[in-house]
């Protein structure tokens, strides 16, 4: 299997995940495979077996230049992106699940889950300036 293949096929089982969380996240499967963190657990374990098979030398990750060199390895790139997938993917469910908790609407929840698939932190982050706004307390994953 080459690095581009896997590439895609991480990319679309975690957008299965992302798609059944925003537009099914009560269904019977949802809660099975996605919301008890299956989904997510099933990239941390590709994570880990691209990083075993395909990972040689140290890491260095003390500097910029260190990690550009560490990333210019095809595997070890795709390993980062399946990281971003997996840790990303938790942060939508946990959101999702906050959001229940403290009844904010689906249509309000749904672009915070939309940015914390494109872009991480700034999904999370206007998921806490909503949550704040609701009367949520302190960030708690």
């Amino acid at each position: 299997m080459t690095p581009e293949l896997t590439f895609k096929l991480a990319s679309n089982f975690a957008i299965i995940g992302w798609l059944l969380l925003a537009g099914l996240p009560n269904a019977k499967v949802t809660k099975l495979l996605v919301r008890n963190g299956i989904w997510p657990l099933i990239l941390s374990g590709l994570y880990l077996v691209i990083l075993a098979l395909h990972a040689r030398g140290g890491f260095d990750f003390g500097s910029l230049e260190g990690v550009t060199k560490l990333f210019s390895n095809p595997w070890v790139l795709l390993a980062g992106w399946v990281h971003y997938l997996a840790f990303d993917l938790f942060v939508g469910i946990w959101e999702t699940k906050e959001a229940e908790v403290l009844g904010i609407s689906r249509w309000i929840l749904i672009p915070c889950l939309f940015f914390t698939l494109m872009f991480g932190p700034i999904g999370y982050l206007l998921f806490q300036i909503v949550r704040w706004r609701k009367g949520g307390s302190h960030a708690s994953i």
